[in-house]
């Protein structure tokens, strides 16, 4: 096991750093036309399918996020008209470019580095989106923005898994920064409907991501057959049953002879095995 956590953690941030590199690139280079958005539409999911294959994310997790998200693109900017895009009604990367941040969000929220720092992260992002939230209100009027924080924050305070919502918000929150200053969208100054004002971009948009996990997670969780549910617990009682077996001690204590121990472990490690196939036949 302490083999397979560096290398997780060193996939993770070539992952990252590849990312943080191609994504403004990506911004960068978007402009209309068929063929430049076929290119970087291509490129996004090329990229996408290049870190997804190798990840601990589920591959229907992220196809479920992206098709999500572009239901929630075509509801929200061309159904209600909270943005628009520059140089396309909706650029073909961004469908891709979904699939990129939810696996990201995902596979930060597994480091066992931030694990360990679940509570300290949460707190800090909690604490510096109040401070965007109270600065835009104050001095943008961004009043759909401090909405928006404020049910964010509520799901963040009640979210059993604190850092996918916390690191979630934190990238939205950049690529937005990022997205809007070159003018690759623009929110609307009103929201339409509703009349309240908003920033660009608005300061609580990570619920928008936050969201998207959330049904994402539900959407998968509800598609999971009971046989894989009950194969994991089932997994899970063989494994706890071999430690047990495994103990010497604790097998001496019961008058366990050591020949049967050797074939109690034998028999724990087949039907783990069996197990281990039921579960990947399924």
């Amino acid at each position: 096991m302490s083999r397979i956590i560096p290398a997780v953690q060193h996939r993770f941030l070539v992952f990252l750093a590849a990312a943080t590199l191609y994504i403004p690139a990506l911004l960068l280079t978007d402009s209309r036309g068929l063929a430049p958005q076929l290119a970087l539409g291509l490129a996004t999911a090329m990229f996408l399918y290049a870190f997804a294959r190798g990840s601990s994310v589920a591959a229907h997790q992220i196809i479920a996020a992206i098709l999500i998200a572009t239901t929630g693109e075509v509801v929200l900017s061309l159904g209600w008209g909270l943005y628009t895009y520059h140089n396309a009604l909706i650029p073909l990367y961004v469908p891709f470019g979904h699939g990129v941040f939810y696996a990201l969000a995902a596979e930060s929220a597994q480091q066992p580095w931030l694990q360990q720092r679940a509570r300290s992260i949460t707190r800090g992002v909690l604490v510096a989106g109040t401070l965007i939230a109270a600065t835009g209100f104050l001095f943008f009027h961004d009043q759909w923005g401090l909405l928006w924080w404020l049910l964010a924050a509520a799901l963040l305070i009640r979210s059993r898994n604190q850092l996918l919502l916390a690191t979630c918000f934190v990238y939205t929150i950049f690529l937005e920064w990022l997205g809007t200053a070159i003018g690759n969208w623009h929110w609307a100054a009103v929201v339409p409907g509703i009349g309240l004002r908003s920033a660009n971009p608005p300061s609580g948009v990570g619920i928008l991501y936050i969201l998207l996990d959330l049904i994402t997670v539900a959407v998968c969780a509800s598609l999971v057959p009971d046989t894989v549910l009950r194969l994991r617990d089932e997994h899970a009682d063989v494994e706890r049953f071999r430690d047990h077996a495994a103990d010497g001690q604790v097998a001496e204590r019961l008058g366990v002879p050591g020949a049967e121990q050797v074939r109690v472990r034998e028999h724990a490690d087949v039907v783990l095995a069996q197990l281990i196939d039921d579960a990947e036949a399924v």
